[in-house]
C-alpha cells in the first residue's frame, strides 16, 4: 500500500516536472544587421514563436508570451497559429507586449508568428540594447524561458572624439617608431601594422555619418594600433638583449687574450673586469625571463640596464687591453723573473759606478 502510494506521488512529480519544463523554439529572427547599429536606422524583424505540446498542453494557463523592445516607436504586429489556421491580433505599440498562456494553451502544436518595426534609438553612451526579447513568464512573472538578441548601439559623437583620440595614439606611436628605428631597430613588420592602423583610421574619418561603418574601422585601427605597440615593445626588447650579449660576448674575448695570451688571469683588474662582466650577464638572463613572462616593460628596464653597464664596462675592458698591450715585456707584472733580472741590472751599473769613483778618487790621493 505505501508503494502503491509512493509510485502515484512520484508519477505526479514527473507530470509536474514535465509541465514545469514547457518551453518555446523561435526561428532566427530576419531583418536584424550584423554588427553596431546607429541611431535612427528603422528595423522590421520577422520570426516565429513555437509552442510543442506535451502531454495535452503546451504552455500553463497562468503563464504568458512576453515580447519586448528598447527599439523606439515600436509597433508590435502577431498572428497565433492554431491547427494551420491564422489568428491575426490587433497590433500594439508599446515596448511590452504580453500574450497570456490561456490564448496559446492547446492540445496540439502553437506557433506564434511575430513582426516587429521600429527604429534605433538615441543613446547618451555606447552601449548595448535590447532589439528583441522573447519570455516565457510564470504565474509570478518569474523567467522560465528567454531569447534575446542584442546589439550594441553607437553614440555618434563618441566616436568622433575616439577618432581624434586614436590619431593622437597613432602620432605617439610614430614617434616611438621612429625613435626606435634611429636607435637601430628593425621596425619593419612593426611599421606594416602602423600602415594598416593608418588606413583603418583613414577609413573611419571618410566614413562620415555613417557611424556604424565608422565604428567598424575605427575598432580595426584600435586594434591594429595595440598590436603595433605591443610588438614594438617586444621589439625593443630583443634588441636590446642582442646588444647587451655583443658587449658581453666582446668582454669575454678581452678577458680570455688577458688571461690565455697576456697571462693575466690573476691580475686583480682582470678578475674585477670578470666580476663585472658576469653582473650584466645576470641582467641579460633577468631580461629574457620577464620578456618569456610577459612582462615586456619590466624585460626593457633591464635590457636597457644591460645594455648600459655593457657599454661602460667593455670601455673599460678596451682600456686595460691597451694599457697592458702597452707595457714593454721587461716591465710586464706578469713575469716576475724579469723584473729580477731589471734589478740586478741597475745593481751592477750602480756598482760599477760607485767603484770607479773610489778608484779616481784613492789615485788623486
Amino acid at each position: 500500500m505505501k508503494k502503491g502510494r509512493l509510485l502515484l506521488i512520484l508519477i505526479a512529480f514527473l507530470a509536474l516536472c514535465a509541465v514545469s519544463v514547457s518551453a518555446f523554439t523561435v526561428q532566427p529572427p530576419s531583418g536584424i544587421p550584423t554588427g553596431d547599429l546607429a541611431p535612427g536606422t528603422k528595423l522590421t524583424i520577422d520570426t516565429t514563436v513555437s509552442f510543442k505540446h506535451t502531454d495535452g498542453t503546451t504552455i500553463p494557463d497562468d503563464n504568458s508570451l512576453q515580447l519586448f523592445t528598447d527599439l523606439d516607436s515600436p509597433r508590435w504586429t502577431y498572428t497565433i497559429v492554431l491547427d494551420g489556421i491564422d489568428n491575426p491580433r490587433q497590433p500594439t505599440g508599446f515596448r511590452t507586449t504580453r500574450i497570456s498562456g490561456w490564448e496559446l494553451n492547446y492540445p496540439f502544436d502553437v506557433s506564434v508568428r511575430v513582426n516587429l518595426e521600429g527604429t534605433v534609438p538615441e543613446v547618451s553612451t555606447t552601449g548595448d540594447k535590447s532589439i528583441i526579447r522573447i519570455r516565457q513568464l510564470g504565474s509570478s512573472d518569474n523567467v522560465r524561458e528567454e531569447f534575446l538578441v542584442t546589439r550594441t548601439v553607437i553614440n555618434p559623437a563618441e566616436v568622433q572624439t575616439r577618432i581624434v583620440s586614436a590619431k593622437s595614439d597613432l602620432q605617439v606611436l610614430k614617434t616611438a617608431i621612429d625613435n626606435a628605428h634611429d636607435d637601430g631597430v628593425d621596425t619593419a613588420n612593426i611599421d606594416t601594422k602602423y600602415n594598416a592602423a593608418k588606413v583603418s583610421l583613414e577609413s573611419a574619418e571618410a566614413a562620415g555619418a555613417n557611424v556604424a561603418t565608422a565604428q567598424t574601422h575605427l575598432n580595426a585601427a584600435q586594434t591594429q594600433i595595440a598590436e603595433a605597440e605591443t610588438l614594438l615593445e617586444q621589439t625593443i626588447v630583443q634588441h636590446s638583449i642582442s646588444k647587451a650579449e655583443g658587449y658581453v660576448a666582446e668582454i669575454d674575448g678581452i678577458i680570455d687574450y688577458l688571461s690565455n695570451e697576456r697571462g693575466r688571469a690573476s691580475d686583480s683588474r682582470v678578475i674585477l673586469l670578470t666580476s663585472k662582466r658576469q653582473s650584466i650577464k645576470n641582467l641579460v638572463d633577468t631580461a629574457k625571463d620577464s620578456y618569456e613572462t610577459g612582462n615586456y616593460a619590466r624585460a626593457q628596464t633591464q635590457a636597457r640596464d644591460a645594455v648600459a653597464d655593457g657599454e661602460r664596462v667593455l670601455q673599460e675592458a678596451r682600456d686595460l687591453r691597451e694599457d697592458i698591450e702597452s707595457l714593454p715585456a721587461v716591465v710586464d707584472p706578469g713575469k716576475p723573473f724579469l723584473w729580477i733580472i731589471v734589478g740586478g741590472a741597475i745593481i751592477g751599473v750602480i756598482g760599477f759606478v760607485v767603484i770607479k769613483k773610489r778608484r779616481a778618487w784613492d789615485e788623486l790621493g
